[in-house]
């Protein structure tokens, strides 16, 4: 009867163990693939950002989906616009290549 008792208890302790044992083993990897989204939707964030605030200072913001600009077009009007001294003194290079990055995932065609 003891014995009996015993594999009960060691049966319940893998049953209660055995599963968060497994979802442990593959909860890293929905992580990462939730970060790498997570991360995407930030840098889209970002560049949304820096498109209205920055490029609204100089002139009235295009509706992005009316050009049919490839992301290489995209890239070359930003580097056009801020090319200007008056565009230099308030964006950094950095920030005009988040949003060469924000515009070229908005582009319609490839």
């Amino acid at each position: 009867m003891k014995t009996r008792c015993n594999i009960y208890i060691i049966m319940i302790v893998l049953l209660l163990f055995v599963p968060q044992i497994i979802s442990g083993c593959t909860a890293p990897a929905s992580k990462d693939l939730f970060k790498k989204d997570l991360y995407k939707d930030e840098i889209d964030l970002i560049g949304q950002g820096l498109f209205r605030d920055k490029c609204s200072l100089c002139h009235e913001l295009p509706d992005i989906g009316s050009y049919p600009y490839t992301p290489e077009q995209w890239a070359g009007i930003i580097d056009y616009m801020h090319d200007t001294n008056a565009a230099r003194k308030f964006m950094t290079i950095e920030e005009a290549e988040k949003i060469k990055v924000y515009l070229k995932r908005l582009s319609q065609t490839d």
